[in-house]
C-alpha cells in the first residue's frame, strides 16, 4: 500500500482523507474480510474528531487553547534544545549536569510535544516536577537553565488554566483535535494494516480491488496535500518579503 504522509494533512484535509477511507471500505463485505473490528474503531474515532473540528469552529476558547498548547510545545522544545547544546560545552561540569537533564527529558518523552494533549498535560507536569528536586534543581542551577525551565513551567501552566476554563464550560462536547486527531490516524493505519495482511494470508481477489482503490484514493489525497502545503509555503514567503 502506497505511503501515507499524514502530517501533510490540514485537520480537515486529513477529514475528508480518512472518509474517504471508511467510504471505500464500508462498500466491502467488511465483516467477511475480517475487517469489522478495525472498521468500526475508525469510524469511531473519526466521529470524535468529526465533533472536535464543529466545536474548533463554534468554541471561542479553542484557539487560544491551541495556541496555548503551541507556545508550550515552543518552550519545552527550546528548553531541550539548550539542554543538548550544553552537552558539548568544554566545561565538564556543564556536560555531565546536562546530560543527567536529558536522561529525565526522554524518560518522560523526548518528543512529548507530539503527544494527544491530555497525556502531554500529564508528562510536563512530571517532568517539571523532577526537574525543581534535587539532583535536577542543581543541575538546573549549574548549566543557567533557570530561565528556560520557568519559561517552560509558566507556559505548561497558562496551558492547564485555559483547560479549566473548557472543564467548567457547560458543554458537553469535550472532544479536542489534539486529543482525537492522533487516535484517528493510529486507527486508521490499524484498518489500512489489517486490510494488508489479510490480503497476504488469502489472497483475496477482492481485497487485491480494495487496495488499488485505496491506493488511488492516498495517490490523489497526497498529492493534493502536497500541493496545498507548497502554496503555503509560497503564501508565507510572499508575506515575509511585504513585512521586510
Amino acid at each position: 500500500m502506497k505511503k501515507i504522509s499524514y502530517y501533510l494533512f490540514s485537520n480537515n484535509a486529513l477529514f475528508t482523507f480518512i472518509k474517504g477511507i471508511i467510504s471505500i471500505v464500508g462498500k466491502t463485505t467488511v465483516a467477511e474480510l475480517g475487517l469489522k473490528v478495525f472498521q468500526d474503531l475508525t469510524i469511531a474515532k473519526f466521529a470524535d474528531f468529526d465533533l472536535a473540528l464543529k466545536r474548533d469552529h463554534v468554541d471561542p476558547l479553542t484557539q487560544k487553547l491551541n495556541q496555548a498548547d503551541q507556545n508550550r510545545d515552543h518552550r519545552f522544545i527550546g528548553f531541550k534544545s539548550y539542554i543538548a547544546a550544553c552537552q558539548y560545552r568544554k566545561d565538564a561540569a556543564w556536560h555531565e549536569e546536562a546530560k543527567k537533564i536529558d536522561r529525565v527529558i526522554h524518560r518522560y518523552g523526548g518528543d512529548l510535544y507530539r503527544m494527544a494533549n491530555a497525556e502531554e498535560s500529564a508528562a510536563l507536569d512530571n517532568l517539571i516536577g523532577d526537574l525543581k528536586t534535587e539532583p535536577y534543581s542543581t543541575a538546573i542551577t549549574t548549566i543557567e537553565a533557570t530561565n528556560w525551565l520557568a519559561e517552560m513551567e509558566s507556559a505548561q501552566q497558562d496551558y492547564k488554566a485555559l483547560g479549566q476554563q473548557r472543564v467548567e464550560q457547560t458543554d458537553t462536547n469535550t472532544n479536542t483535535i489534539g486529543d482525537t486527531r492522533k487516535p484517528l490516524i493510529n486507527a486508521n493505519k490499524s484498518l489500512l494494516s489489517m486490510i494488508e495482511l489479510q490480503n497476504q494470508a488469502t489472497a483475496n481477489p477482492a481485497l487485491k480491488d480494495l487496495i488499488e482503490q485505496i491506493n488511488n484514493h492516498i495517490a490523489k489525497s497526497m498529492a493534493s496535500a502536497r500541493l496545498s502545503n507548497s502554496l503555503n509555503e509560497k503564501e508565507d514567503l510572499v508575506e515575509e518579503a511585504q513585512n521586510d
